[in-house]
């Protein structure tokens, strides 16, 4: 059996969670519980949502010639790929909306053995159409955002079946209850290489849970001992809080330790390695000056390396006291004219 189940009561409402292990699984989209659990409910006449973390059609195309993706020439991001209404499809970058042709051979090596990867929303659409014949409706955050377009998609839910959401409204629509909601990758968030990762993650599950008391979930994951996605499923945000302190106590993050962001970005990648690297000496060498030997200093490049044409690059600070440093920095280095932008408390290092 691939999967495990969470029995909970909540608003005089008892409902199942199902965790399914994805490795364990024969497809890599949609496990076989969430593939019987969408025919049972077709069946019953019942209402089914898709949350599918990641809306158009696919994520990028990868050559299985060589592994190269095309990526926009001013973002350091694949092309994603959508259908417009006429049912073409067109690349577009998510960042700089920069539009593409969709390539027909590889544009590194030439061949033609390439494929799109990704799951997305017009994706699962379209499979649903072909497996199950149904007509699903897309829901974003485009059609969500103002009373009106609520209270038309609100009318629109209710003509259809299956309902594929990129997010959850804050509050489900009125007079609207699903019967069955499948998360159909509740691992993407945790990619982001960042220390708020597993909150993030932990409240979009956890949150669904309650805002839909009248639902059973399918959660499906690769790593479903990860804790913010079990302590999700267990309902419990104690032992999530637990796990998650001891993450951030044992790696002095936020609120055991204080982060501070430098962010430098320049349209010239040499100039831009060239100004944080002689930043990161003077920092360096403030820290032995002033005998602060536990403040940790480091470079790195930030989750998208590249954004509207300019290359960017982070310096993370961490201590106890960062503010105590930066007190010197500013006294000593001139950061504001010299182009770096300052985060004092940061919430995130990417």
């Amino acid at each position: 059996m691939n999967y495990e189940r969470f029995d909970h009561d909540i608003q005089w409402t008892k409902k199942s969670i199902f965790l399914v292990n994805m490795s364990k699984e024969i497809t890599p989209y949609f496990s076989q519980l969430a593939s019987d659990g969408i025919e049972k409910y077709l069946a019953q006449g019942k209402k089914i949502c898709i949350l599918v973390n990641k809306k158009w059609y696919a994520g990028g195309i990868i050559c299985h010639a060589c592994g190269s993706i095309p990526k926009c020439k001013h973002c350091s991001v694949s092309i994603s790929y959508h259908k417009i209404e006429s049912w073409e499809t067109i690349g577009l970058c998510h960042i700089c909306k920069t539009q593409y042709n969709v390539p027909t051979t590889c544009p590194t090596c030439h061949s033609t053995k390439i494929k799109n990867f990704g799951l997305w929303t017009q994706k699962v659409a379209e499979y649903l159409q072909n497996e199950y014949h149904q007509d699903a409706l897309i829901v974003e955050s485009e059609t969500v955002n103002s009373p009106n377009k609520i209270k038309k998609i609100t009318e629109q839910i209710s003509q259809h079946q299956i309902i594929i959401w990129t997010s959850l409204l804050a509050t489900p629509p009125n007079n609207i209850n699903f019967d069955l909601i499948i998360f159909l990758n509740a691992d993407l968030g945790l990619n982001i290489p960042d220390y708020t990762s597993a909150e993030r993650n932990f409240y979009f599950l956890y949150e669904a849970f309650v805002k839909h008391p009248t639902a059973n979930f399918i959660v499906q994951s690769f790593n479903p001992d990860q804790y913010s996605i079990r302590n999700a499923c267990r309902m419990s945000k104690e032992k999530f809080y637990k796990e998650d302190n001891t993450f951030r106590n044992v790696n002095g993050y936020p609120p055991f330790g204080e982060l501070c962001v430098i962010l430098y970005k320049n349209e010239i990648e040499e100039s831009l390695y060239t100004k944080v690297d002689t930043l990161h000496k003077d920092l360096l060498y403030l820290k032995e000056k002033y005998e602060l030997k536990d403040i940790e200093i480091y470079s790195t490049p930030p989750l998208i390396y590249k954004m509207f044409g300019k290359y960017r690059y982070n310096i993370i600070l961490k201590w106890p006291n960062v503010r105590q440093f930066m007190d010197i920095i500013f006294t000593k280095l001139n950061l504001a004219k010299k182009g770096f932008k300052v985060d004092w408390m940061a919430e995130t290092i990417v």
